[in-house]
């Protein structure tokens, strides 16, 4: 991820945020006063252009969620997007395979036009967006200038390497449900849940 060309790209709108030991309802809290405080003004409110990015493991998917459910807004995930288009089209499955088996990133063709069709959706001008992870290079950077995308908050998730892999160790997932845990931050209160967790 070039965060370099990010901060230079948004400089006004960014706000560094250490994820580090901080648990998943803190950051919550921390991340809507951030959103109510710019909006005090009484000027016209504009929806809400909410970009998230940081490490794996740092939190950025799940507060990606539950931002956008507490003010209404669409939760924009390229990961999400990646994988509706590959259940319907055959050939973007086949690259994304190749891509992942190689070890090379995801083609950016494919994911300039998924987020790109999906912010330009009626739901996200009107209710606003959180994109999760996007733009992670000058491509993606240079979409968002394209589209003349002036976000009203770029939260940047910091977080040391050994903390990130301590994270993704402890993630578990619920085969039944497909809801994600974490074993140390965020375990299931149900037993039964626990037991089947992969």
């Amino acid at each position: 991820m070039n965060i370099n060309a990010v901060r230079g790209s948004f400089k006004q709108f960014i706000f560094e945020y250490n994820a580090n030991d901080v648990i998943v309802s803190d950051v919550t809290k921390d991340l809507a006063r951030m959103l109510r405080l710019r909006y005090k003004s009484d000027a016209p409110r504009r929806p809400p252009r909410v970009i998230l990015l940081g490490p794996p493991g740092s939190s950025r998917s799940t507060q990606s969620k539950i931002l956008a459910d507490s003010f209404g807004m669409v939760n924009v995930s390229p990961i999400e997007l990646l994988k509706v288009e590959a259940e319907r089209n055959p050939g973007v499955k086949l690259r994304v395979r190749d891509a992942i088996e190689k070890g090379d990133p995801i083609p950016d063709e494919i994911i300039l036009r998924l987020v790109d069709a999906r912010l330009r959706q009626s739901d996200c001008r009107v209710n606003g967006w959180v994109l999760d992870g996007f733009p992670e290079n000058e491509a993606q950077i240079n979409l968002l200038r394209a589209m003349r995308i002036k976000p009203s908050l770029v939260v940047i998730f910091e977080q040391p390497v050994e903390e990130s892999v301590r994270r993704l160790l402890n993630k578990r997932i619920d085969p039944l449900t497909g809801i994600h845990y974490n074993t140390e931050v965020n375990p299931p209160k149900s037993e039964l849940v626990n037991s089947r967790l992969i």
